[in-house]
C-alpha cells in the first residue's frame, strides 16, 4: 500500500517537530538563569544573599520577587549588577534583610520563571543545625557526584576552605567557573527547589601564582625562599592592598559577596556559631595584620559554643609533611606559628583544614602535643578532586585516622554539642568524630 505521506507532508511534519523542540528549548531558557547562588554577608537568621548570573541574549532584569512561603502576596527588590570577570555574562547580586528566622521563602530572579526557595537559619541552637564542610571541589563530575552525597543530608549550608573552580586566576580559564557554577545549579537545588548556600575561602588555585606575594618558584627565583622567610618573620614584608588582592584573585572577590575584601572574615550566626574563614597566604599574609583581626574576633566571642576556624593550608598536613611530622611547606609552619596559639587560648575546639587531597582526623592536640583537652584538626581537602595517598598514623605522630578518600564532613551542632561525620563520594560514612560506641550484643 503506498504511503499516505508525500515528501512535501515529511517536510512538513519535520519542520513541526523542529519548531516545537525550539520552542521547548527557549521556554526552557527563560525558565532560569545561567548560574544561581546563595550565600550571606551578615547574619544568616535574618538575611540572605542572592547572585544569579544572566547571558547577554537575556533581558537581564534587575529585579527579585519574593515571599514567605505559603503566602500570596510577592515583594519586589532591586539588585546591583556588573560584569562576570573576563566574561560576556553579567552578575546581578541582592541582599534580603529583615527576614524572619527560621522560615521558609520562596523567590523568582529577573525575568526567570522558576520559583526557587531557601530557608533562614535559627536564631537559636534549639534545634540541630546541618552542614556540610570541605574543600578542593574542582568543577568535574567528582564534584557533582559528592554534592549529591551530601544532599542527602539536607544541609542548611556547605561552606568550602578553598581551591574551587582550579582556574588559577587566569582569564583563559573562565569556562572552568562556568562548570564550577553549572555544578552548583545541577546538583546544589533540591527537587522543590530550595538553593543550599554556599559559604567559601581562598585558595592557592583561586589565584594568580598560588600564594601572596607569589608561589615558591617565583619567590625562589626573585629573592630565595629563605631570605622570603627571614623578611616575612622579621614582620618586614608588605601587606597588600585591595588593589593588589583583586589582581591576585580577579574572579574570587568579584564572584562572591563574602568574605570579599580583604579575603578573610567571621560569618556569626545567631548567638550560637562563628564560621571564622581564613586566608592561608594566597591573597594575604597570615601574620600581621590578619592574625591581629584572628585574635580580636576570637576574642569578642567568647560567649559562643560554637568557634569554627575554616582555611585552606593545613598547620597538621596529612600529605605534605615528612615521617615523623616535618612540615614540607613554609605556608603549614606560619599557620601553626601564628594561628594555632590563638586557637588554643580561645577554646576552638575543631579546626577545618583542605589542601591535601585526602582525608585526615588528627588526634586532640595543644601546645603541638597530643592532649585530652585539645584541638582536633579535620579535613585536608577532597571533595572533588583527585584522590592522593596521605601519610599513616604510624609514620606522623599527630594523624588519628587518614585515608585515600574524597570526603565531605556533614556537621551538626546543638546545644554545646558537636558531632562531624565523614562521608564518600559514595555516600559510605568513613569516619566519625566523637565516634559512636559500639555495643556489642
Amino acid at each position: 500500500m503506498p504511503s499516505r505521506f508525500t515528501p512535501s507532508l515529511w517536510l512538513r511534519f519535520f519542520t513541526g517537530q523542529l519548531l516545537f523542540l525550539c520552542l521547548c528549548a527557549a521556554a526552557l531558557a527563560q525558565t532560569e538563569p545561567a548560574a544561581i547562588l546563595l550565600t550571606w554577608q551578615h547574619d544568616p537568621t535574618t538575611t540572605i544573599s542572592i547572585d544569579w548570573h544572566t547571558l547577554p541574549e537575556s533581558e537581564a532584569l534587575e529585579t527579585l520577587t519574593y515571599r514567605s512561603k505559603g503566602t500570596s502576596e510577592w515583594q519586589t527588590a532591586g539588585a546591583q549588577s556588573f560584569p562576570f570577570p573576563h566574561s560576556d555574562r553579567q552578575v546581578h547580586r541582592i541582599e534580603l534583610t529583615d527576614l524572619k528566622p527560621d522560615s521558609n521563602y520562596e523567590f523568582r530572579v529577573g525575568e526567570f520563571q522558576r520559583v526557587y526557595s531557601f530557608r533562614t537559619l535559627p536564631a537559636r541552637n534549639d534545634r540541630p543545625l546541618r552542614f556540610a564542610a570541605g574543600g578542593d571541589t574542582s568543577h568535574g563530575e567528582l564534584f557533582r557526584q559528592m554534592n549529591r552525597a551530601v544532599m542527602h543530608y539536607d544541609p542548611d549550608f556547605i561552606v568550602w576552605g578553598g581551591d574551587l573552580a582550579y582556574a588559577n586566576g587566569n582569564k583563559e580559564n573562565v569556562d572552568l567557573w562556568y562548570q564550577w557554577f553549572d555544578g552548583i545549579r545541577e546538583t546544589l537545588i533540591s527537587e522543590e527547589g530550595r538553593v543550599v548556600p554556599v559559604i567559601v575561602g581562598l585558595g592557592n588555585h583561586d589565584v594568580i601564582n598560588h600564594h601572596y606575594p607569589a608561589s615558591e618558584r617565583v619567590i625562589d627565583a626573585v629573592m630565595g625562599m629563605p631570605a622570603f622567610i627571614a623578611t616575612v618573620k622579621a614582620g618586614k614584608m608588605a601587606e597588600p592592598t585591595d588593589a593588589m588582592r583583586l589582581a591576585k584573585g580577579p574572579f574570587f572577590y568579584p564572584l562572591f559577596a563574602f568574605p570579599g575584601q580583604p579575603g578573610y572574615g567571621v560569618l556569626d550566626i545567631g548567638n550560637y556559631l562563628s564560621l571564622i574563614i581564613l586566608d592561608s597566604s594566597h591573597s594575604n599574609l597570615i601574620s600581621g595584620s590578619q592574625t591581629d583581626w584572628l585574635k580580636k574576633t576570637l576574642q569578642d566571642r567568647q560567649d559562643r559554643p560554637h568557634l569554627i576556624p575554616v582555611y585552606h593550608k593545613p598547620a597538621y598536613p596529612s600529605g605534605r609533611v615528612e615521617p615523623g611530622g616535618k612540615r614540607v611547606q613554609f605556608w603549614s609552619e606560619e599557620v601553626l606559628d601564628n594561628w594555632i596559639p590563638l586557637f588554643e587560648e580561645y577554646d576552638v575546639r575543631v579546626a577545618l583544614e583542605n589542601d591535601d587531597h585526602t582525608y585526615k582526623r588528627s588526634y586532640p592536640i595543644r601546645n603541638n602535643s597530643i592532649h585530652p583537652n585539645g584541638i582536633v584538626y579535620l579535613g585536608d581537602g577532597s571533595w572533588g578532586v583527585e584522590k592522593k595517598t596521605p601519610k599513616t598514623p604510624e609514620e606522623v605522630w599527630y594523624l588519628r585516622k587518614s585515608a585515600e578518600e574524597n570526603s565531605a564532613i556533614i556537621i551538626t551542632l546543638q546545644g554545646p554539642h558537636q558531632h562531624f561525620l565523614m562521608i564518600n563520594e559514595n555516600g559510605t560514612i568513613i569516619d566519625e568524630y566523637p565516634e559512636t560506641l559500639k555495643v556489642t550484643p
